[in-house]
């Protein structure tokens, strides 16, 4: 029997979080044997794992082949999807080495190879799979059940509050059990409230509650997430490079603002532009019309 839409969601993130009590131990356990891996690592891959797994419960009402389309067009998406993040990246790196200065990290040769493989790997791993989580499941759910604006606009935040709940570090020193992964997340959760009303990360949330917005929009407008995928990807790439090689030389100028890229007012500068920019440039009346109530994503005549 079909689940009632408005459990979808309760169900999909109940399933997470005991999906992920459960692995997060065993995963740790089971990598142990042949190497060392920090706990809130494990406990991290065991999220991710336990959202796709979750996912799987609620299959029928993903609709792939509509989300990810073949063919010429969605490596179309995809390269212009990079070449926007380059540009828009370029703009970002551009604004902050002009306000605040950066210098490098002094990291040798293997640590710098470390930095990009990571970049790397997560930009291949981590933009599908979110883009599916976030775009193609969570926000298609929202606008069904609050129409598209509110669907929207909650979806970005929900994007932006998970970037927050983080496994903590000092986890790592303490002995694993088998219920170790609820402890885990009880102490995520714990931090969460505390992170959030943190001055310094004022920035961030606002950069990563726009970033939300613009490839929420961007799904709205075609309906596929390969554009989405190639922007997403590119903006790990360049963020990840330069935090991991560079080091700010001074505090930042506003409260909340700067530090890193990220978090930088004009890092909010160009994404608001970009977004005004690729809302009015990345136009399909046919999935999401000008006046009236959106359809949901994906549900309407392809555009191309």
């Amino acid at each position: 029997m079909p689940l009632s839409g408005k459990f979808v969601l309760p169900v999909f993130f109940l399933v997470l979080l005991v999906g992920a009590m459960i692995l997060g131990p065993a995963i740790y356990f089971a990598v142990g044997m042949v190497w060392h891996v920090p706990f809130h690592r494990a406990m991290d891959r065991a999220v991710l794992i336990s959202a796709v797994a979750a996912l799987g419960l609620f299959w029928p009402r993903i609709p792939l082949g509509e989300l990810w389309p073949r063919g010429r067009g969605a490596w179309m998406d995809l390269a212009l999807g990079y070449f926007i993040a380059a540009v828009s990246i370029q703009a970002m790196l551009g604004f902050n080495l002009a306000m605040a200065g950066f210098t490098s990290a002094h990291l040798d040769a293997g640590q710098v190879a470390g930095r990009l493989v990571l970049a790397l790997v997560a930009a291949l791993i981590a933009p599908p799979l979110e883009e599916t989580v976030f775009r193609g499941f969570l926000q298609r759910e929202l606008v069904r059940g609050l129409g598209w604006r509110a669907g929207w606009v909650l979806a970005a935040a929900i994007f932006m509050l998970a970037h927050f709940l983080k496994i903590p570090v000092e986890l790592d020193t303490q002995p694993v059990h088998g219920w170790s992964g609820a402890t885990a997340l009880g102490a995520a959760f714990a931090n969460f409230g505390h992170d959030l009303l943190r001055p310094e990360n004022i920035g961030k949330e606002a950069n990563l509650f726009l970033i939300g917005l613009i490839l929420g929009g961007i799904f709205l407008r075609s309906g596929t997430l390969w554009l989405n995928a190639g922007l997403h990807s590119g903006w790990i790439i360049g963020l990840l490079l330069f935090t991991g090689l560079t080091r700010p030389v001074q505090p930042p100028y506003v409260a909340g603002f700067g530090g890193d890229i990220l978090s930088s007012l004009s890092t909010a500068v160009v994404l608001v532009l970009l977004g005004l920019w690729l809302w009015r440039f990345y136009r399909h009346p046919s999935i999401v019309p000008e006046t009236g109530p959106a359809p949901s994503p994906g549900t309407g005549p392809s555009a191309r």
